[in-house]
């Protein structure tokens, strides 16, 4: 398998399975590089932004659920602000 089979692939889609194959399969940087056909250097920063992705979409996730509970409690958002608001001032 080299860089060929991946060619079909997103970036994301790659990046994400770049971090997978490093931190759960515990393939090195350097033969993920290889197999992708990248630069380790290159694949360091793929890993990195692929875990920073991954802590936003769960946190953004957390977020959401609470958003929800919070309004299953009756919190409701406030008005939105409107530039007209202020045209008195």
């Amino acid at each position: 398998m080299g860089f060929d089979d991946f060619s079909h692939m997103d970036r994301a889609k790659e990046k994400l399975m770049a971090y997978v194959l490093h931190t759960e399969f515990g393939y090195t940087k350097a033969s993920i590089a290889r197999l992708m056909g990248i630069s380790p250097q290159h694949m360091g920063q793929w890993i990195r932004e692929a875990n920073y992705e991954i802590q936003i979409r769960n946190l953004s996730n957390e977020v959401n659920a609470l958003r929800q509970e919070l309004l299953v409690l009756g919190y409701t958002p406030i008005k939105t602000l409107d530039a007209n608001d202020f045209s008195n001032f």
